[in-house]
C-alpha cells in the first residue's frame, strides 16, 4: 500500500483507497448555510440565475444587432461581457437544479466521474464565467481609459486584432485560474465530490482560498 501525504486545511479526513492513503482537506460549512434551509437557498439561487439568464439573453441580442450598425470595439467587448454573465447564470442554474432533483451519481469511471465532479458539482463552469466577467471588466476599463485619455495614440495604434484578444483573454484567463486548480484539487472520494479539497500542502490550499475569496469579493 502506497502512502501519499496530503495537507489538511480546516480539518482532515483519512481516506484509504486501494493503493494509497491520503488526508482530504475538508472545509467546514459556514454557519449561514447550516441555519438557512437548503430549499430556501435553492429557490433564491434559481430566481437569481433565472433573472440573469433572461436579462443577459435580451441584452446580448440587442448588442449583437447594434454591432451590425455601429461595429465598434466596445460593443464587441460588452457583448462578450454579457455572454460571460449568461454562461455563468446558465450553468449555475443547471447545477442547482441537478443537485436538488436526482443529484450527481458516480459509478466508478475515473475520467467521467472526475469531469462531472470538477465541472458540474464542483461548479467550475460557473466559476469560470464569474472569473471571466471580472477579467472582462478590467479589459473594458483599460480599453475605455486609453480610448478617452490617450485618444490620439488609440486611433494611431489600435488594431482590430486587439479586440479579438480582449474577447479571448477573459475566457482563457478564467480557465487557467479556475479549471486547472480545480482539476488538480477536486477528487471523488467514497462517492462524494470533494471540491477543491485535496492539496499537496497547506500553503497551496491557503493561497487558493484567498484567491477564491478575492474573486467573490470583487464580483459582489
Amino acid at each position: 500500500m502506497q502512502e501519499t501525504s496530503w495537507s489538511t486545511f480546516g480539518y482532515s479526513v483519512d481516506v484509504t483507497t486501494d493503493n494509497s492513503t491520503m488526508a482530504v482537506i475538508a472545509v467546514p460549512t459556514s454557519a449561514f448555510s447550516q441555519t438557512v434551509p437548503k430549499e430556501i437557498l435553492t429557490s433564491i439561487g434559481i430566481v437569481i440565475f433565472g433573472i440573469g439568464i433572461c436579462a443577459n439573453s435580451f441584452v446580448l441580442a440587442v448588442l449583437l444587432k447594434a454591432r451590425r450598425h455601429f461595429g465598434s470595439s466596445v460593443h464587441t467587448l460588452i457583448a462578450n461581457q454579457s455572454a460571460m454573465d449568461l454562461f455563468a447564470c446558465f450553468f449555475g442554474a443547471c447545477t442547482l437544479v441537478t443537485m436538488n432533483t436526482h443529484g450527481f451519481k458516480y459509478h466508478g469511471n475515473v475520467v467521467l466521474d472526475g469531469a462531472i465532479c470538477v465541472l458540474f458539482e464542483g461548479t467550475a463552469l460557473t466559476a469560470i464565467g464569474i472569473t471571466a466577467e471580472i477579467i472582462g471588466l478590467i479589459v473594458i476599463t483599460l480599453e475605455r481609459y486609453f480610448k478617452i485619455v490617450h485618444a490620439i495614440a488609440h486611433r494611431k495604434y489600435y488594431r482590430n486584432w486587439m479586440t479579438s484578444v480582449g474577447v479571448a483573454l477573459p475566457w482563457i484567463g478564467a480557465a487557467c485560474l479556475i479549471l486547472f486548480p480545480g482539476i488538480a484539487s477536486t477528487r471523488v472520494v467514497n462517492g462524494r465530490c470533494i471540491r477543491m479539497g485535496v492539496w499537496p500542502n497547506e500553503t497551496m490550499a491557503k493561497v487558493t482560498m484567498c484567491f477564491v475569496f478575492t474573486v467573490i469579493t470583487c464580483y459582489t
